[in-house]
């Protein structure tokens, strides 16, 4: 039984849905405006990787192309990817407390926009 992704065409919310089988069922709608006007969406595919080919990932020189060690922004993007590549050694709320250093160190400059949660981003409902 698939997972699909789905998003609202009333109000832009996304949400997921456990299908069986491969055709939308019926009572499909959103869990947030309830709108019937909804459309899958295309979902991100996770990968699993052992623990030896995340370190060769890492030890790419690729992933220092676009580090800037003068730009916490730029700083605060390396980190964020180093944290995906690790995934759950380093704990869920990794990108946080990247966004929270960040915020420090620009003096409170930040957009907000640094990488924290879409509003429209309704879960596994």
């Amino acid at each position: 039984m698939p997972v699909y992704e789905y998003v609202c065409s009333q109000c832009q919310g996304r949400f997921a849905r456990l299908v069986r089988g491969f055709s939308d069922p019926s009572d499909l709608q959103c869990p947030r405006c309830a709108s019937k006007a909804v459309s899958r969406a295309i979902s991100r595919v996770s990968v699993v990787r052992s623990e030896d080919a995340r370190l060769d990932a890492m030890a790419d020189s690729s992933m220092f192309n676009d580090l800037d060690e003068n730009d916490p922004r730029s700083v605060a993007r390396w980190a964020k990817k180093m944290g995906r590549e690790l995934g759950d050694d380093l704990g869920g709320d990794w990108n946080e407390m990247v966004d929270q250093m960040i915020d420090e160190e620009m003096g409170g400059e930040g957009d907000g926009k640094s990488g924290g949660a879409d509003s429209n981003d309704l879960g596994w409902g």
